[in-house]
């Protein structure tokens, strides 16, 4: 590499470096600006009631679009939010509703099954019976996440370290993000050290498969319609118990899984698809 090279490397890796906590700081500020003056106030999220935090979860997805029309990556973006023609690989942007099928069936055996109408409940949300509460959990925790940590954190991020860095890294900062959700939302006030611990285990093992999808296809769609089907088995009023515990299984033994060939493939099983890139080169990896 010649010194000029290196110039504009270096240059292109400080505005990277920017992006990232410029991205960073604004999805957090967004989220909280919606969150915490519902958590300064007492406020609880819960089914049922008058409290919302739905616009927060919009967030992530604002924040990129804001900064990637700063830098330079609105067309980028907007060709990952608008890419749905990806083939077979809709089975697997689909396969959380087959995990929640297995989980049903396993409840059932177990005499743990939920009645039908608590997959349409989640704090939050408003009551629009089962179409409307998919229709609204792909649109605020599909495309408003996923178009942030995916579509646009991910890539940045890979530009220099590897698939498993990235995501690693990727799953702090969404960890952090949803602190406040843990004075908010009814379902997380009471999580002990143990629950906590089960719910870092799990958001890394989800970013892991999301990820994964992603890198495959470049599509927010895809990962954004993944993150909805896997909340109605995980965060409505039947996961609970059997629903909640088999679900969760499936997706920490997947995640395991493209560890595993991730490290016996050298890297192949992640390998970013052009669309998933930032980059005409993929990731540096460090």
């Amino acid at each position: 590499m010649t010194r000029g090279q290196r110039r504009t490397a270096g240059a292109r890796g400080t505005v990277g470096r920017r992006a990232v906590a410029g991205y960073l700081l604004l999805a957090v500020a967004i989220s909280w600006a919606c969150w915490l003056p519902l958590v300064v106030t007492g406020q609880v999220v819960r089914i049922g009631g008058d409290a919302t935090h739905l616009p927060g979860l919009l967030g992530p997805a604002l924040a990129a679009a804001a900064v990637a029309l700063l830098t330079g990556d609105g067309d980028r973006l907007h060709r990952r939010v608008t890419r749905w023609r990806i083939g077979w690989w809709w089975l697997v942007a689909l396969s959380p509703a087959a995990m929640v099928a297995v989980a049903v069936g396993a409840a059932a055996l177990t005499g743990d099954a939920p009645r039908p109408a608590d997959f349409a409940l989640v704090n939050g949300f408003p009551a629009w019976g089962f179409a409307g509460l998919l229709a609204l959990l792909v649109v605020v925790n599909g495309f408003g996440e996923e178009t942030g940590w995916r579509g646009y954190l991910q890539p940045r991020l890979q530009r220099r370290f590897r698939p498993l860095a990235a995501t690693a890294l990727l799953t702090l900062a969404w960890a952090g993000w949803h602190l406040p959700l843990f004075a908010l939302l009814s379902s997380y006030r009471g999580f002990s050290v143990a629950t906590l611990v089960g719910f870092l285990i799990g958001l890394f093992c989800g970013a892991l498969v999301l990820g994964w999808l992603f890198n495959r296809t470049g599509s927010v769609p895809a990962v954004a319609v993944w993150h909805a089907l896997y909340n109605v088995g995980a965060a409505t009023a039947a996961a609970t118990g059997t629903i909640a515990a088999v679900v969760t299984t499936m997706v920490i033994v997947q995640a395991v899984v493209l560890v595993v060939a991730e490290l016996a493939t050298r890297g192949r099983t992640f390998a970013p698809v052009p669309a998933a890139r930032d980059d005409d080169g993929g990731c540096n990896g460090n």
